[in-house]
């Protein structure tokens, strides 16, 4: 313990720092966009987050003073001044924030210069280091000033705590209600800032305050304020005389091996006169990043800027710019995940049939599958379609059609006591909701063959992610990227093509590059997609897969799960039967790393 701590001086030594720290954390504005709006939000957030982070090292620096030692606080402020000039670095080149990921190239041989960075990086870091180090010896000297200035004195700090108060309630109510009233300007710069947490209040205002949650979303941004690059160039097209229909029918968690006669007897039957991809994977491992990546063809982490900004994908914008009648049939709502905010934000909400008749998933599936038959009778056949349809029986329950018990011994069990002696029931379960979806899928091809559809409807079949039944010791999915979490069946019906199996590697990435060309899109797949051509059988060095917070690379050699935030932990590295390694072996992923950095800000400005 000092003899004497001098803890004014300290604390003149803390509001120095923090003065250093706005600095460095105002660059991060370059990347706010130029809206008035936007950068009112932006810059109460810049101070906010700024203030609480610094508190948040404040405290144990202040332990470290009170050991003794005040070179200990020094050299922690000095550590966490680094880091934020190392933040801002990652950002400016990956637009997402430093992580393990980063950290690994950084840090393994060779990983720097996979970044085209070579020794004038590292000298240019130790530079900074250096400097942030003797910021700290020069912030000491001047604090021992302090007492002359009488900055500590009197009101002043008691009113530079209530301008940081007002900063951190400014910040936090702007983004509450740009949140609750769809303000993208805002909304879009959720992620602009190291650690920030949003204040979200949509759940509470809608259960207490009985704000309407669900009324119809305008989507877009003006361009110029726009932190997206999507698409890299407008689309040229040139619409086909007879234009082809498109219908999604989309099963909640369907995992691979679930397409077998047995289960699904129609989707079976349909794959005879059609194209089925044996090794396809989704772009996510939950409902999420499946849907989003089957429907823009980009990975899971443009997510977050489509939904700030309410970008739609391509493939339903140019689908409406050529007459097309968008049409959706979900068993749960759109609301959440927040579809009616990214995928479908461009489909009228008179397209949208979201809040289905039935008390489980079942009967739910049932009702949207009789509104669709009972569109397609009604419809006007001279217009085109794209219908998605999304059924959830075989997610979280597992509910069958009522007398369709074909797997026994068939129950539920709860998550707290599910293990491997009980699993095959619950496994059984799912396998009889599945088989009652695909009678639903076969009652749908059934009306559609009936009226002709088949001569000029493209049909797909998939599902948005897997399931996992502890054949790996994990159940459920958004787990990891195990096979049974993001493989899934696809099977694709081209008017006029002829039927095969094909077992190259695919990605729900590629779907839309697949589509658009049917659609007389010209551009190619890298005008506004990460995937290519379903039918394209060449090399490719990884397939991508996401989840909220992390991202797995996928190749015939192994699989990495590496986080995408700073919280989320180390790279994790498994063999292709999901058998986890030692992390050295991460090492040789580094370059495969860099190819996905780059892909996963290429629609970026």
């Amino acid at each position: 313990m000092l003899p004497n701590p001098d803890f004014k001086r300290f604390a003149a030594f803390l509001g120095l720092n923090f003065c250093l720290s706005l600095v460095i954390c105002s660059f991060f504005l370059l990347f706010a966009g130029s809206h008035p709006l936007g950068l009112a939000y932006a810059g109460a957030a810049l101070v906010s987050n700024t203030a609480l982070l610094a508190l948040a090292v404040a405290l144990p620096a202040l332990l470290l003073y009170a050991t003794g030692l005040p070179v200990l606080p020094g050299a922690l402020l000095a550590v966490f001044q680094l880091w934020l000039v190392t933040d801002l670095a990652v950002y400016k080149i990956f637009k997402f924030h430093m992580n393990s990921m980063v950290l690994n190239l950084v840090l393994t041989p060779g990983g720097l210069e996979s970044l085209d960075q070579g020794w004038g990086t590292k000298a240019l870091f130790v530079l900074v280091a250096a400097g942030a180090g003797a910021a700290q010896w020069w912030f000491w000297r001047l604090a021992a000033g302090a007492r002359a200035w009488r900055a500590l004195s009197g009101r002043r700090p008691l009113a530079l705590a209530g301008l940081l108060l007002l900063a951190v309630a400014a910040d936090k109510g702007l983004y509450a209600w740009a949140n609750l009233y769809d303000a993208v300007l805002i909304t879009r710069n959720s992620q602009l800032f190291p650690l920030y947490q949003p204040l979200r209040v949509r759940s509470f205002a809608s259960k207490y305050l009985g704000v309407k949650l669900d009324q119809e979303v305008r989507g877009g941004i003006d361009s110029r304020y726009s932190g997206l690059d999507y698409p890299k160039a407008p689309l040229l097209a040139e619409p086909p005389a007879r234009p082809l229909n498109f219908l999604f029918i989309v099963v909640d968690s369907l995992r691979a091996d679930m397409l077998d006669p047995e289960i699904m007897p129609e989707t079976w039957a349909l794959g005879k006169k059609a194209t089925v991809f044996r090794n396809h994977y989704s772009g996510g491992n939950c409902t999420r990043f499946g849907v989003f990546s089957m429907l823009y063809g980009l990975y899971g982490n443009y997510w977050f800027p489509m939904l700030g900004e309410r970008r739609g994908p391509v493939l339903l914008d140019e689908l409406k710019r050529q007459g097309y009648d968008l049409r959706v049939y979900a068993s749960a709502k759109l609301s959440f995940p927040e579809f009616n905010k990214t995928c479908f934000v461009s489909v009228p909400r008179e397209g949208i049939y979201d809040e289905p008749a039935g008390a489980n998933g079942a009967e739910k599936d049932r009702d949207i599958s009789e509104r669709f038959i009972s569109y397609l009778r009604s419809r006007d056949a001279k217009k085109p379609y794209f219908s998605f349809i999304f059924y959830d029986a075989s997610h979280g329950n597992y509910d069958p059609q009522p007398g369709l018990e074909k797997f026994s011994p068939a129950f539920g069990v709860s998550q707290l006591a599910l293990n491997k002696d009980n699993v095959g029931g619950l496994f059984n379960r799912y396998k009889n909701s599945i088989l009652g979806d695909d009678l639903l899928v076969g009652r749908i091809l059934k009306e559609l063959a009936a009226r002709g559809g088949l001569k000029d409807t493209v049909v797909l079949v998939l599902g948005d992610h897997g399931e996992a039944f502890l054949e790996r010791g994990r159940y459920g999915h958004n787990q990891g990227y195990s096979p049974e979490e993001v493989r899934v069946p696809l099977v694709l019906y081209l008017p006029g093509r002829a039927p095969a199996v094909l077992k190259h590697p695919t990605s729900h990435l590629d779907i839309v590059p697949t589509l658009l060309p049917l659609a007389g899109v010209k551009n190619p797949a890298t005008d506004y997609a990460s995937g290519r051509s379903l039918f394209e059988s060449g090399g490719r060095p990884y397939l991508a897969s996401a989840s909220w917070d992390s991202a797995g690379l996928i190749t015939p050699e192994g699989i990495l799960e590496m986080p995408l935030e700073a919280y989320k932990g180390g790279l994790k590295v498994f063999d292709p039967e999901y058998r986890a390694l030692p992390g050295k072996e991460a090492e040789k992923f580094s370059p495969l790393i860099m190819q996905f950095q780059r892909e996963a800000r290429r629609f970026s400005r």
